[in-house]
């Protein structure tokens, strides 16, 4: 089979690669589609330590099943599925807590198991234990479903700030994960979003998103928008999409007392310390809160919303490709032309 296959910081080479062997406890999944994610980017051009060459990379992804283990119970050829994809062990404390996302011995699919920039996958028995497959329903499409995980990611995000229906959400960084978490915040009943972003022709494309206010960073006032849209009170919550020092030590003068700062996007580890106004914090009650990943609960529940038609996706996918293209992909992704690229292996939708 084709595949997109990781040896090193970014050297991503398409090549024919063994299809994966069904094995009693495993699931094997042709591929529809596969979205490139940011991590994606990373390993294409400075690499990323926890990923284990040789490997197929790609998770954000949909498929059908077309062989089953013997050991395997509750799954039917041709269902269609997609993943969490962080695995965890299931036996640390942080499992025991229900905070799989944060164990420490996870197995992320495109780094420890093989992933879906390919025209075939083969999901582990550890992620059928793990609750980590899940079904997608006739009624969404591929390219909907494709997007699950890295919505599951901004939905955990929007939990842990406590977002809820009439609040007003201010996103800063309209990239790909930014724009999610901007249809995230509608789906919950935000009252107002609104994503700053500063580069074109990211801004264009969020203009296609209906029903949000698109602040231009380099040009607006950003706090005097904010202001007016809050009457002066300051957004229910912020969320950090950039990967910028400025944006999340700036995120604190959007918020209203007693509102709460995502810090979603993550810095380089070398330069990741910041300045915070503690008196701010103190004085304004505010809550602080990161966002790492998320788990299978997420994306079962972005599933629904997009199922019951609560949350639609399709003006962020900007890009489908096939997997002969992929590197264009990657170029697009590096230049900021792009909000979601899909990848389809079979080379076609």
């Amino acid at each position: 089979m084709k595949a997109a296959v990781y040896y090193g910081p970014g050297k991503i080479n398409l090549e024919d690669y063994p299809k994966p062997v069904i094995t009693p406890k495993s699931l094997l999944v042709k591929v529809h589609c596969c979205a490139i994610c940011g991590t994606d980017l990373k390993l294409a051009t400075i690499g990323h330590a926890r990923c284990h060459p040789p490997r197929v990379i790609g998770h954000e992804m949909v498929g059908s099943i077309v062989e089953i283990g013997v050991e395997v119970e509750g799954f039917s050829i041709g269902e269609r599925v997609t993943l969490a994809t962080t695995v965890a062990c299931g036996e640390c404390e942080y499992c025991k807590l229900g905070l799989g996302n944060l164990c420490p011995d996870s197995k992320p699919i495109s780094f420890d198991y093989d992933g879906a920039f390919a025209e075939y996958v083969l999901i582990p028995s550890e992620a059928i234990a793990g609750g980590n497959v899940v079904k997608v329903p006739d009624s969404v499409s591929d390219a909907a479903a494709a997007l699950s995980e890295p919505l599951s990611c901004g939905l955990n995000a929007l939990e842990l700030a406590g977002v809820k229906e009439g609040d007003k959400v201010l996103v800063i960084g309209g990239g790909p994960l930014g724009a999610l978490n901007a249809l995230l915040a509608q789906a919950l009943g935000a009252s107002e979003v609104m994503v700053v972003q500063r580069s074109e022709p990211r801004l264009s494309m969020l203009r296609a998103i209906s029903g949000i206010t698109i602040i231009n960073g380099t040009k607006d006032d950003v706090l005097s928008i904010v202001n007016d849209l809050t009457e002066g009170l300051g957004v229910d919550a912020v969320i950090v999409c950039a990967p910028s020092k400025e944006a999340q030590e700036g995120s604190l003068k959007y918020v209203r007392k007693g509102g709460a700062v995502s810090l979603f996007a993550s810095l380089p580890k070398d330069s990741a310390g910041i300045n915070l106004d503690s008196r701010a914090i103190h004085y304004g009650e505010l809550k602080i809160v990161g966002a790492s990943d998320s788990r299978p609960e997420h994306v079962r529940r972005v599933v629904e919303m997009i199922t019951n038609a609560q949350l639609k996706v399709e003006p962020v996918i900007t890009h489908k490709i096939g997997l002969s293209d992929i590197h264009k992909g990657f170029e697009l992704m590096k230049n900021k032309e792009c909000l979601k690229v899909l990848v389809y292996p079979q080379g076609t939708e």
